[in-house]
């Protein structure tokens, strides 16, 4: 195939890669010989200037006609943009997937800095090892965004601030004692090389979407298997926002006996939950 350029949703063209295209479709679960079938078909709506939501709605819809599970693996990056617009879902998503990877968590906690009050979005803490985290979380909802300088200085202008008051209070017998407070920026887009070299520079973690490469948002996400509930095709917005609202942020959730009755309020009905509940279950084992 000649070099095409499709158009990103920023507007700006970018150059067609087939390779990276195929990439993502396996990363959805389909197999090699269904992801070619697609792909055959993808490439050939491939015209210079089309658009890349065009592309991905096109691969969603055949990858949904495989099997609902791939689609939603495929829409993982846009399902999450869609814990939104608040983005105080996704400071749940956040914890809850810190949770599973070892940390006690907690959301939206009132820090007094040396000179101002904040809030944070999350604290993440694994006391066994002295960790002692506090996550400034950015969140975008719209594909294409990337986190920026803006954010890592900010990020790192509270954390100065509330580190000086916090070494202080820990002078004087405040726990915890042993340790240093961490910070910590974690976003569900890419970052900018200028976020990387100055986290590497002032000492601040960065988790982002592909970054770092053996821990991203991303990688956490599919190891764990700790799919948002935003990825479930059965469901529609308005009940998915009613299971958030109840703070039930991952499709894992469904399947706990305690949450029963709040998927019986969706108004489903019998034989929608019961589909609902096997979606939940091909997604979680990888079918």
């Amino acid at each position: 195939m000649a070099e095409l350029f499709i158009t990103k949703q920023s507007g700006e063209g970018e150059r067609f890669d087939v390779t990276k295209l195929k990439r993502s479709l396996l990363a959805s679960g389909a197999s090699v010989a269904d992801v070619t079938a697609v792909l055959k078909q993808l490439t050939a709506l491939v015209k210079p200037g089309v658009s890349t939501a065009e592309l991905y709605r096109r691969a969603f819809q055949l990858l949904r006609s495989i099997g609902k599970s791939y689609a939603a693996r495929y829409s993982l990056s846009r399902a999450i943009m869609q814990l939104g617009p608040s983005g105080f879902p996704f400071e749940q998503y956040v914890a809850a997937v810190l949770e599973v990877a070892g940390y006690q968590t907690c959301t939206n906690q009132i820090f007094q800095g040396k000179c101002l009050t904040h809030e944070v979005d999350v604290v993440a803490e694994k006391p066994a090892e002295n960790i002692h985290a506090i996550i400034e979380v950015k969140f975008h909802n719209r594909p294409g965004n990337k986190t920026g300088s803006k954010d890592i200085l900010y990020t790192h202008a509270r954390f100065l601030d509330i580190n000086q008051e916090w070494v202080v209070k820990r002078a004087r017998g405040a726990k915890p004692q042993g340790g240093e407070l961490q910070s910590w920026l974690f976003t569900n887009t890419k970052v900018t090389t200028d976020v990387i070299q100055y986290a590497r520079c002032a000492g601040l973690r960065i988790t982002s979407w592909d970054y770092p490469a053996d821990a991203s948002f991303k990688k956490m996400i599919d190891t764990h298997l700790l799919y948002p509930i935003t990825v479930l095709l059965g469901l529609n917005a308005d009940q998915k926002n009613q299971l958030l609202r109840a703070r039930l942020v991952l499709c894992r959730d469904l399947l706990e006996p305690k949450n029963e009755k709040m998927i019986h309020r969706l108004g489903l009905g019998d034989r929608k939950i019961k589909l609902l509940l096997n979606e939940v279950q091909s997604l979680l084992n990888g079918v």
